[in-house]
């Protein structure tokens, strides 16, 4: 009874040894197996039977590996080397896009607070319209203070985004609007 090694129909992997008895006498072996004895097993390699049947190789294994090629998500499916351009830490943001999305974040923080501040109950464009209205006209004093309290805000926080170096720096700006 013969000992006999398989491997991968597609990738030539070795798969598993085992001993095997042919059922006929002309049968000399199964498809995808070899008498040929595979080398010890290597941490990070995939044993792999050359495609002339009469070598293993030791073939470098990173599937299901995630990263990064080139700045793009990747996850490594086949057997072989890394891909060219591979990164396992992800790509920093550049800072102006990165100030470019805080800025819009302090925008919207500003605008979600005015409407707040004129319409409490329903800040729908309509609501905000006539109660702003509403608003200028029975208290423009107190309309102006709001509107000058959520500027100097916005303008303090826009401030600090200009002022950040970093991405980091940008990122722990905390868009915050009293209302």
């Amino acid at each position: 009874m013969p000992t006999i090694h398989t491997y991968d129909a597609r990738t030539r992997e070795y798969l598993k040894t085992i001993d095997w008895t042919p059922p006929n006498e002309w049968v000399a072996l199964p498809a995808d197996a070899t008498t040929l004895q595979p080398p010890a097993q290597r941490e990070g390699f995939a044993r792999v039977l050359n495609l002339a049947g009469d070598i293993w190789e030791h073939i470098e294994d990173h599937r299901g590996k995630a990263g990064y090629v080139e700045g793009q998500p990747y996850t490594v499916r086949d057997l072989g080397p890394l891909p060219a351009g591979w990164s396992d830490a992800a790509p920093e943001a550049p800072l102006i896009r990165v100030k470019a999305a805080k800025r819009a974040e302090i925008a919207a923080g500003h605008d979600a607070a005015l409407a707040g501040v004129v319409a409490i109950s329903d800040p729908t464009p309509t609501v905000v319209a006539v109660e702003a209205a509403l608003l200028a006209t029975t208290d423009p004093t107190g309309l102006d203070y709001a509107r000058q309290k959520l500027a100097a805000r916005r303008a303090e926080l826009e401030a600090h985004v200009e002022a950040a170096q970093t991405v980091e720096a940008v990122m722990a700006v905390v868009v915050s609007y009293p209302v």
